[in-house]
């Protein structure tokens, strides 16, 4: 319900900025704008996602994990869906995103939002993980002895 409310909000907001830019430009011009950026801005992702795409690969060729690349190629793809969808708020806001430190900000603050929403609670039996405000319980696996031979190439079938 909430994400629909969000959804008729950002359409309405989406309506509102077209009127006010189309008032002092021109309804043509703003009609002219939003059909330019949405069919440029396939070309802008492109671009940026294949400079985040060499960037992964060097990581990779290097034995590191590309988490934060992979983090910048979700919000690439963010921006870029933003960017295609016609209106002025979804492509200033799917452009600013194309930009590296904004990007970054991005990342970060969601990840800080994130982390002060999840809180994990070890116990002796059940591990309990809160994620805002529904708590889920998983049974921990109960403590063993020694571990027990590798599976796998030479070990039990």
């Amino acid at each position: 319900m909430l994400f629909f409310v969000c959804g008729l909000l950002f359409v309405a907001a989406e309506i509102a900025s077209f009127v006010v830019v189309a008032d002092q430009i021109g309804f043509l011009w703003a009609l002219a704008i939003l059909v330019a950026v949405s069919a440029l801005g396939p070309f802008v992702v492109r671009r940026v996602g294949l400079g985040v795409l060499a960037h992964t690969r060097e990581r990779l060729a290097r034995g590191e994990v590309p988490t934060r690349d992979l983090l910048d190629g979700l919000v690439v793809l963010i921006g870029g869906v933003m960017i295609c969808v016609p209106g002025f708020i979804g492509d200033a806001v799917g452009l600013l995103l194309m930009i590296g430190p904004v990007r970054h900000l991005a990342i970060r603050t969601a990840g800080r939002r994130l982390a002060r929403r999840v809180q994990t609670i070890r116990t002796d039996r059940w591990r309990v993980i809160t994620v805002g405000s529904r708590p889920a319980r998983f049974r921990s696996p109960p403590p063993s002895g020694p571990p027990g031979p590798p599976l796998g190439p030479g070990g039990p079938t």
